[in-house]
């Protein structure tokens, strides 16, 4: 299916898209999609709107540093101390959660290559690859993840209603089911987690079969957040490091 995408979208959107699995892409609202697509492609190509976002995504990153370029660092990939491995991959976890708190959009390339390490810590040079999400799946996101801290069922719903997730008609197995697939998909219960992104892909897959055997049409919103935490995944499975995920949330989402 990849492989019929339009000739428009650049190597680094294919490398992503290929993680979708090939009955995923039968349930996906093509319409919005490729427009999207075209969209991203082009500021990928031209970084139209980078360092815009850059300037208000930092205001939110710390300690994360976003830069035009990685070339007074050393990149993250050469680093080999577990110290310093698990460092940045904690700090790479607070950028993925801070940019849920920007609306203005966020960058969902999260690979080593945009990393480097220098004196002071971790910095990030995005590239092209960013887009606004709707607000209210933005909202969603961020209710859905605040709702992991509490017992409270309903706000947990209230969270996949905004996000369009309960589609209408669905039996209360069929929720049940589903609530239980975006829990491990985006769950956070692990105090030392290692990524694995064998386990995301997974992950992935069971919930596209959810929603190809409940007719799902799911919006380009669910994909792109689908890229932006596979690149999360890429990245810290190759740290290697044990990560306190649960603990990093609170503290940036809280």
């Amino acid at each position: 299916m990849v492989d019929r995408l339009p000739g428009f979208i650049p190597e680094e959107l294919r490398q992503l898209a290929r993680f979708v699995p090939r009955r995923g892409w039968d349930v996906i609202d093509w319409k919005p999609m490729l427009g999207s697509l075209r969209v991203v492609s082009w500021r990928y190509v031209s970084r139209r709107g980078v360092d815009q976002l850059a300037a208000i995504t930092g205001d939110v990153a710390a300690p994360v540093r976003i830069a035009k370029t990685l070339s007074e660092t050393v990149p993250l990939g050469d680093v080999d101390e577990p110290d310093a491995l698990a460092a940045s991959g904690d700090d790479i976890l607070r950028l993925y959660f801070s940019q849920w708190l920007v609306p203005e959009g966020m960058f969902i390339d999260l690979r080593t290559a945009r990393f480097g390490v220098d004196e002071a810590g971790l910095v990030f040079a995005p590239n092209g690859l960013w887009l606004e999400l709707r607000p209210g799946f933005r909202e969603g996101m961020l209710a859905l993840y605040r709702s992991f801290y509490s017992s409270d069922e309903q706000a947990f719903d209230s969270a996949l209603r905004r996000m369009g997730m309960l589609q209408a008609g669905l039996e209360e197995s069929a929720v049940e089911e589903l609530k239980q697939l975006l829990h491990r998909h985006f769950g956070i219960d692990q105090s030392a987690q290692h990524f694995c992104i064998d386990s995301f892909k997974a992950s992935f897959d069971e919930l596209f079969g959810f929603f190809v055997a409940h007719d799902y049409k799911l919006h380009s919103d669910f994909v792109y957040v689908g890229f932006y935490l596979i690149t999360l995944y890429l990245t810290l499975e190759q740290l290697g490091q044990a990560h306190n995920v649960r603990e990093i949330c609170a503290q940036v989402l809280l």
